[in-house]
């Protein structure tokens, strides 16, 4: 296996099913609806639904990194606030959130595998760290849903 494909396949797993640690992010996305997404284990902690639009902010600002961009990351670029949390406003978020995956696959399919081990300019990382910390990013966040749904008493179903 190439070495792209070793990096996109890494990428599904982690995003559609099939990750080695457990549940991906669509497997714990999976039955989680507006009501679920919204609520907070404790004040001052993330929702379901501001940790997606989290994911999905940082999807794409990976994906214009990658492409020669240098986008600028405000707290609210961050973790977007949610201000509706109604059925059609969680399903943006689901759209938002499968299209930035596919933006940065795109972005991680096209860019040139000889730069790999080059560094970022004026950072002390290369672009393989960035690659593949997104990876993790969105594993991470994934356990987090996954914990967040067993505190409400909704874990993430056996396969």
């Amino acid at each position: 296996m190439s070495e792209r494909r070793r990096i996109l396949d890494l990428m599904d797993r982690a995003y559609r099913a099939k990750a080695w640690h457990g549940p991906a992010m669509l497997e714990v996305l999976d039955g989680v609806g507006p009501g679920l997404a919204a609520r907070r284990v404790k004040p001052g902690v993330h929702s379901i639904w501001e940790l997606v639009e989290h994911i999905a902010s940082w999807n794409e600002i990976v994906a214009k990194r990658l492409a020669g961009g240098a986008p600028k990351v405000t707290p609210a670029y961050n973790f977007p606030p949610v201000t509706r949390t109604t059925p059609a406003a969680w399903l943006a978020t689901r759209r938002r959130l499968a299209r930035s995956q596919a933006r940065l696959r795109r972005a991680v399919a096209r860019f040139p595998i000889g730069k790999l081990g080059r560094r970022r300019p004026k950072l002390d990382q290369t672009w393989s760290v960035l690659i593949h910390g997104i990876i993790q990013h969105q594993l991470y966040h994934a356990g987090q849903i996954a914990m967040l749904r067993r505190a409400f008493g909704k874990p993430v179903p056996s396969n």
